[in-house]
């Protein structure tokens, strides 16, 4: 009842006032080295010289995304840098906001969902937006291709899967649903297409000859990239129960974790199943996440995504439900804050990898939910089952 003041449009508007706003702290503190590392690539693509490779004149840290992330970022090359931060965490927000709205709107009570998982995510997004990362504008889109691909415009869901790929190139994954839906060869067109042009876009400032070489450096960059801190269930596996941090642990368990994520696919008379569907997109954005060797803690805003969708799909959320929900909201998007003090982040989240541990849970309670979970004939028969003494007593 002490929330009745923050009404939909209210909270709304200051999720995306709030995220715009969230990165001028550091932009007054002169820390905004991601922001330039995204915007300043640009200039190397206009003297056709290599956008990879150190380039401290511009930035610190290696340029790790596409030649085409670099050519669509080039509007915000030519912008003042305070003007580029606020118009480029305006449209990190607005993206996810937008997101969240429409992929919510054909449920039941869908203002009050939009609400819940606007409150529930928002933690999670300010401190993506703190860092200027593009998570929120990647799950954004992402939410944005799975809305369209599930009312069959598979042209629109196409554009925005392949324009996640070309910012992170785990964002193309969730193209994958298209196998619960109809129109699957437009849609592979769609996304071939939208591939081509994507890809050839940097052609329009730089030779194609020098395009072909910036793709074959993404390649390498990508291939030996190093790990990040492991906060994902390879980090918990190392700092709790001393798994060594080798090329071949990471794989065993990156392929266990592949694994079981695909297994739930073979359900296929759920294929269809609206609850099934959110359940499983769920699953996928916990999994992109708790498995991936490069999380760290601005990718987390995907993840905590997928649990609020999960809460959405509770009709009567058990205590044990409640439990998970506030440990992600505690321990994975509150963590990394100053509600906490330094010493305990420092020496205790930090190193246990605590943010990992609630997504962790909530996607191993997926697990379960997703293999529980009645297929229509059961539903069938149990339902026909207990009408029958109705309609026996009626007769």
């Amino acid at each position: 009842m002490s929330l009745r003041w923050l009404t939909l449009p209210r909270l709304l508007g200051l999720f995306i006032f709030i995220l715009t706003g969230a990165a001028f702290q550091k932009y007054m503190m002169g820390s905004i080295n991601n922001y330039l590392m995204f915007s300043k690539p640009f200039h190397n693509l206009l003297l056709d010289k290599s956008i990879y490779g150190l380039h401290p004149d511009l930035y610190n840290d290696n340029y790790k995304y596409s030649p085409t992330f670099a050519w669509l970022m080039g509007p915000f090359y030519y912008m003042p840098i305070g003007l580029g931060v606020f118009f480029w965490n305006l449209i990190n927000s607005v993206v996810l906001a937008v997101g969240i709205w429409y992929f919510l709107e054909d449920e039941e009570d869908a203002a009050r969902k939009r609400w819940v998982a606007l409150l529930i995510i928002f933690p999670e997004a300010l401190v993506t937006a703190q860092n200027m990362q593009s998570n929120n504008l990647i799950i954004g889109a992402m939410l944005l291709g799975l809305y369209h691909l599930r009312n069959e415009r598979v042209w629109q869901a196409a554009f925005f899967f392949v324009l996640c790929g070309f910012v992170k190139f785990y964002g193309i994954t969730a193209a994958l649903f298209f196998v619960f839906y109809p129109k699957k060869p437009q849609f592979l067109l769609a996304m071939t297409v939208w591939t081509v042009l994507f890809a050839l876009a940097p052609a329009t400032i730089i030779p194609l000859s020098s395009l072909k070489n910036e793709y074959v450096e993404w390649f390498n960059v990508v291939m030996v990239s190093t790990l990040g801190r492991l906060v994902s269930v390879m980090g918990i596996l190392e700092v709790w129960f001393g798994m060594a941090k080798t090329d071949a642990n990471l794989r065993m368990v990156e392929a266990v974790g592949i694994v079981l994520f695909l297994l739930p696919f073979l359900r296929f008379t759920l294929w269809k199943n609206r609850l099934f569907q959110h359940r499983m997109i769920a699953y996928f954005l916990l999994f992109i996440i708790i498995f991936n060797k490069m999380a760290e803690s601005p990718t987390y805003v995907l993840a905590v995504v997928g649990v609020a969708i999960w809460w959405l799909t509770l009709e009567s959320p058990t205590r044990f439900d409640w439990a998970l929900l506030v440990t992600v909201i505690v321990f994975t998007s509150l963590s990394p804050t100053d509600i906490f003090p330094r010493f305990i982040r420092n020496e205790f989240f930090v190193p246990y990898r605590i943010k990992a541990v609630g997504c962790v849970l909530v996607w191993a309670r997926l697990q379960w939910q997703l293999w529980t979970q009645a297929a229509p004939d059961q539903i069938k028969m149990t339902s026909s089952s207990t009408s029958a003494p109705i309609s026996r007593l009626i007769s």
